[in-house]
């Protein structure tokens, strides 16, 4: 045991054990994404399905609440080895993170801690409304009708600064995870790099359609309210 502790602490330690460990727990907060995107697009189906989603999950009770607490781990472990790279980056190189090898990154690439942390700020409003905060009646009534938590989204993202805030939030996912899912590959040795590369593309595209897929919803509301 006294020789696999050493070893296990300076990996952990390490550039390349950092990068791994971001590209892993990346790699999980992106198919957290997936599921929660499947539920989201529920929403377009009306309250029944979306609360009845809704409703299911809450009936998981403890493995909820397991999972619930298993994210978060993720989700912190994730921003403290990133915070740690991007200092170390800082100290090793004057450029910064815009130069990685002498190469000059993509403009998603430079604007990741800026993404981030604005994807940081976002979730934090979004547990305050719809996890952390008041579920009252009042917040769930359109038209007259409780729609439950369809109606307590539907009232929230009406709100013109909350809409265009989820919407400035979601184009920051979609950027931060177009270059995410190619370090995810890069960290792990599967990918060397290469802006014409398929695997670039297709991180790209999936930024995009990410980006666009939950930023319909507030669109939808609005023409719901409207039209």
């Amino acid at each position: 045991m006294s020789r696999i502790k050493p070893s296990v602490s300076q990996y952990l330690k390490s550039s390349v054990g950092k990068k791994q460990i971001v590209a892993i727990t990346g790699l999980l907060l992106i198919l957290f994404l997936i599921f929660h995107l499947s539920g989201n697009l529920l929403f377009f189906l009306g309250a029944g399905p979306y609360n009845a989603f809704s409703q299911g999950l809450e009936n998981m009770g403890w493995l909820l609440e397991c999972a619930e607490w298993g994210l978060s781990a993720i989700f912190i472990v994730h921003i403290v080895m990133t915070a740690q790279l991007v200092i170390e980056n800082k100290k090793a190189r004057k450029t910064g993170y815009a130069v990685q090898g002498g190469s000059v990154k993509s403009w998603a690439a430079r604007m990741m801690p800026v993404t981030g942390s604005i994807i940081l700020i976002y979730l934090i409003f979004h547990l305050l409304d719809f996890t952390l905060g008041t579920h009252a009646s009042s917040l769930q009534v359109v038209a007259g009708k409780n729609l439950g938590l369809w109606g307590q989204v539907y009232n929230t993202l009406s709100q013109p600064v909350r809409m265009i805030g989820y919407e400035i939030a979601m184009i920051a996912i979609g950027l931060h995870l177009s270059h995410a899912i190619q370090s995810v590959w890069q960290s792990l040795g599967i990918y060397t790099g290469g802006r014409g590369s398929m695997v670039t593309k297709i991180s790209y595209l999936l930024g995009i359609l990410f980006a666009v897929a939950f930023g319909s919803i507030p669109i939808y509301i609005f023409w719901l309210a409207h039209f």
